[in-house]
């Protein structure tokens, strides 16, 4: 075996090594682009994130179970598939899970299938409940927990930021670029809770005692003004400092816009729901007879193939400047821009 030491303007090769739950989401990752040598791998992380998503955007444990039963076979059926093939089985399989829990979660069952062919064909309504709550009579509690969700992908994003600063030893960047933007955000956040807008939102009141809520503006205070004054810390002329701290305080708008961004999770949420319960509904208005049986049978498998093959290919991903995999892409801008 002949070994080589690297040039100076030579790469190492990089081989992504991880548990077989993350493997699967290799290829998502290699699409952007492989982690330079020395850099994070942000596979472990994304790979929940990015079932999690799926599986709350699909939401139906009907087209759950089916997806991870195909993907189980056709992984056992042909174990000599490539690796590319193989791994984008095992992530389908995943993700086929999580849409089988969120499911169960959402009492999604094809949409309301249960309900409409029963009360049909057997003049019952039998209804399987949710085990949490059903989205469609439910909206903004959906909404709320899917910018909840989204709040936790943004920090998660922040704190590897946070977490590379200090591998290569930038404590004051550390400091000045992740942990006064958790003060403000946090600051913010305890701030909008007791408001009448979440109130109104949410569809509940919060209440805080005093010292809470003054300590959340203390807090929102303390790490706006640290932003300013520390944002420009490079540039030694103070008006410019400044000048670039105001701007950089300016990019919490972009974090509200951000997070606004994850109600994407609640329209593909409803999606499933609202679809598959007026088609199951145009169904019930057939003929109770053999031809009305095979229509309804045939709109509905139709229904089934073209709902699953869009939500399946909706954004998991919001690619945001802190999320997880907006890290990841700055992360290589940087190699670029060294190389």
């Amino acid at each position: 075996v002949d070994v080589e030491e690297l040039q100076e303007n030579e790469e190492a090769p990089v081989i992504l090594k991880n548990n077989p739950f993350s493997a699967s989401v290799e290829g998502v990752v290699e699409s952007y682009g492989l982690p330079h040598k020395g850099e994070l791998d942000p596979t472990t992380i994304m790979s929940f994130f990015y079932v999690f998503f799926f599986g709350m955007m699909l939401s139906d444990a009907a087209y759950g179970a089916i997806v991870a039963i195909v993907c189980a076979v056709l992984v056992k059926k042909f174990p000599r598939m490539s690796q590319g093939m193989k791994k984008s089985m095992k992530l389908f399989f995943y993700c086929g899970l999580s849409t089988l829990v969120w499911g169960i979660l959402f009492g999604g069952y094809f949409g309301n299938i249960v309900d409409v062919v029963s009360e049909k064909f057997f003049g019952t309504t039998i209804t399987v409940p949710a085990l949490w709550f059903v989205p469609l009579n439910d909206p903004m509690k959906l909404l709320v927990f899917s910018l909840l969700f989204g709040v936790i992908h943004l920090f998660v994003g922040l704190g590897i930021k946070g977490y590379l600063c200090l591998k290569d030893g930038k404590v004051m960047d550390f400091f000045c670029d992740v942990v006064l933007w958790f003060m403000l955000l946090i600051g913010l956040i305890l701030m909008l809770l007791p408001s009448d807008i979440f109130a109104s939102i949410a569809q509940m009141n919060i209440v805080f005692p005093a010292w809470l809520n003054t300590g959340a503006k203390a807090l929102a205070i303390a790490g706006a003004v640290g932003i300013v004054l520390m944002s420009g810390r490079e540039k030694k002329n103070p008006a410019l400092r400044l000048a670039l701290g105001a701007y950089d305080l300016y990019n919490v708008s972009g974090w509200l816009s951000d997070v606004l961004s994850y109600s994407r999770l609640l329209a593909l949420g409803l999606a499933t729901g609202v679809i598959a319960s007026v088609i199951n509904q145009m169904g019930s208005m057939l003929p109770n007879n053999v031809i009305g049986v095979i229509a309804f049978v045939v709109n509905f498998y139709r229904r089934s193939y073209a709902q699953s093959g869009d939500q399946s290919f909706g954004c998991v991903c919001t690619h945001k400047p802190f999320a997880v995999c907006g890290v990841f892409r700055e992360i290589l801008r940087r190699r670029r821009r060294a190389v």
